[in-house]
């Protein structure tokens, strides 16, 4: 359960930060790099959330 909270939290965020930026008129290619940034800081900040609880 842990493992799967780790990828969809990160997805949804990545989701919402592409969908953020192209409304706000960035290129595509500037909307992914925010969206691939945003997965990977969301990923990094629910591991280490989920391993100071002890879940993984």
């Amino acid at each position: 359960m842990a493992i799967l909270f780790c990828m969809v939290c990160p997805g949804l965020t990545g989701v919402i930060a592409f969908a953020l930026a192209r409304h706000l008129g960035a290129e595509p290619l500037v909307s992914l790099g925010w969206a691939g940034g945003t997965f990977i800081g969301a990923y990094y900040l629910v591991q280490n959330i989920l391993e100071k609880f002890g879940q993984l």
